[in-house]
């Protein structure tokens, strides 16, 4: 089961209870070991979209990690005006994107570009650059080799091109030997931590750490600290927040770091929107600047208050005066999505946002991507079952095994009347059971916890009596090269024997399981007759399984068409 999905099943735990176990997650996420599960939620934890407990997870009640910031709270984000997107890697970015393009509202795609949005933030490149070339003129005179470590977040590619222009700009100015190494610290201090100690310690020569964010080079420096390596210098792009200003003030390891304000980032981007709900055209990008500040230089742009830093004296120009109000602006809400919500970077963008919006009488929500990913996969998911269940005709029997897609069908499936139900899943039973007009069979089999279903091989008996109009197939992952799959080995065993019992086989897939292949094979995909998925699939991938032979319905796009409008087919027709 991949990340994204289960992301879904754990979130969607949270919203039917207050609380949930580890132990019930293992049973809900079937074949997901407990260290996975105890690593999802870890890191859900740490983008805010739910809180850890002992042996578990609870729903998070505010989602800034407690801090009073005057944002408003946005559980459900789905009724905003406009979204502000930070980087997010993995195909749960895809899923954000088409929300954003099915409502047709303001997407701005802060710091790295992103498909449909309006480019917000600096020159990543160009930042890393300035700081390659000022860290080679302090670092470069009188040596003949200079060596660095890289500790980047490989999985983004704003900080890839930070790493990537720091190289360009120490080389364009220093002549000598450059040698370098590049370790992932995966943009936390933990992490940064750790790979930064294995590769000092390996490496006791290097020079000069750089950070791509504060967290980054913060561990670096604290490695080095720990090895007593004197001699090394760091440099980061950032100035997210307090910590680093100070270790910046101290003047000692730290030398130089390119600050990309967050608070004009998020200033800047609410004048935009602001703008744009008014009714003027988007900008084709909204680039924001960039400095290079040293211990000499920081309190040109920021300076001390309480415990903290804010920015000041050439900072402040940078983001001016809010302009007059907008008519039709008040009360309309910003969506902003940030992916850690506790990082000193989203905390100081959102409170410069919500303070930006109130001069326009607008308000900010704040809901980590987890969460509006989660939701938008199970409204995809509904709207595949409603999908499938428009295939049924009265006096049908059909096949629905256990899958992702089965506890959505099975509440369609309430409203069907004169239909026969053979199913493996015991969800699916209860909650059938007893509903006028339907009948259900429960097939044989050994029972699996995790999954709640029945699997082995005498599932496969009641079949060499019966032959089924339909088979709908839910499944952990679909591709042109290696056909449906699941998971687990069993269930994919299972699965095979209801598309060999079944004159027709529709496979039901959220674009997240689109060209994505687990660990099991079910079956040839010669066996599919339609794929039933939703927009948020690529065309491309459509079109090789149409090039295939295989039929694609696009859910949310057929409901949408008419009530009773004939399936939306691409290719050709197969049955089995």
């Amino acid at each position: 089961m991949i990340r994204a999905e289960r992301d879904v099943h754990i979130l969607s735990a949270l919203r039917e209870a207050e609380a949930v176990s580890i132990r019930e997650l293992v049973r809900r996420l079937r074949g997901v070991s407990e260290v996975t599960i105890r690593r999802d939620i870890l890191r859900l934890a740490e983008q805010g979209a739910l809180e850890r407990t002992r042996g578990g997870a609870r729903r998070r009640a505010r989602m800034t990690d407690g801090e009073d910031d005057g944002s408003k709270p946005a559980p459900e984000i789905e009724h905003v005006d406009a979204i502000v997107l930070p980087p997010i890697a993995g195909r749960g970015a895809n899923t954000l994107r088409m929300r954003a393009g099915r409502r047709n509202i303001p997407f701005l795609a802060e710091s790295s570009p992103q498909e449909g949005g309006i480019y917000l933030g600096p020159d990543n490149f160009a930042a890393g650059y300035d700081l390659g070339a000022l860290a080679a003129r302090m670092m470069g005179e009188g040596r003949d080799i200079v060596r660095i470590l890289l500790v980047s977040l490989e999985e983004l590619p704003n900080t890839r091109a930070r790493s990537e222009g720091f190289i360009r700009g120490f080389r364009s100015v220093f002549r000598g030997d450059l040698r370098h190494w590049k370790v992932d610290g995966k943009g936390d201090f933990r992490t940064a931590l750790r790979v930064s100690l294995d590769a000092l310690t390996a490496h006791r020569d290097i020079d000069v750490v750089f950070g791509v964010n504060d967290h980054s080079v913060l561990g670096a420096i604290e490695a080095a600290d720990q090895l007593g390596l004197d001699h090394v210098r760091a440099f980061c792009v950032g100035g997210e927040g307090g910590s680093l200003f100070d270790v910046l003030a101290e003047g000692r390891r730290l030398k130089a770091a390119a600050a990309l304000f967050p608070e004009v980032v998020g200033a800047l981007g609410v004048d935009v929107i602001a703008d744009a709900l008014a009714g003027k055209p988007m900008p084709a990008e909204v680039r924001t600047p960039h400095a290079i500040l040293t211990p000499q230089s920081l309190q040109d742009y920021y300076r001390p208050e309480g415990n903290g830093w804010v920015l000041a004296g050439k900072g402040r120009e940078f983001i001016g005066d809010a302009r007059p109000r907008r008519p039709g602006v008040e009360g309309r809400t910003i969506g902003f999505m940030p992916h850690y919500p506790a990082h000193d970077w989203y905390r100081t963008m959102a409170r410069a946002m919500r303070e930006r919006a109130q001069g326009y009488g607008l308000d900010v929500a704040l809901a980590p991507p987890s969460a509006g990913i989660a939701r938008e996969i199970e409204a995809r998911r509904v709207e595949i079952a409603r999908a499938a269940v428009r295939r049924i005709e009265k006096g049908d029997t059909i096949l629905v095994n256990a899958g992702p897609v089965c506890p959505m069908l099975a509440a369609e499936l309430e409203h069907v009347e004169n239909v026969t139900v053979v199913t493996n899943s015991l969800d699916l039973m209860h909650r059938l059971a007893g509903k006028p007009g339907l009948k259900v069979i429960l097939t044989s089999g050994e029972y699996q916890p995790a999954a709640r279903c029945l699997v082995g091989p005498s599932l496969g008996a009641l079949f060499e009596t019966m032959r089924v109009d339909k088979a709908f197939i839910s499944i952990d992952g679909i591709s042109v090269r290696f056909g449906p799959s699941a998971a687990d080995e069993r269930i994919a065993l299972a699965a095979w024997r209801f598309i060999e019992a079944s004159r027709q086989v529709y496979v039901l897939a959220d674009h997240s399981l689109v060209e994505l292949d687990a660990n099991h094979r079910i079956a040839p995909l010669a066996a599919v007759g339609e794929l039933i998925t939703d927009s948020g699939s690529l065309p491309t991938d459509r079109h090789a399984f149409a090039s295939a032979g295989v039929r694609v319905a696009i859910a949310d796009e057929e409901l949408l068409e008419s009530e009773t409008p004939p399936p939306r087919h691409v290719g050709l027709a197969v049955e089995v």
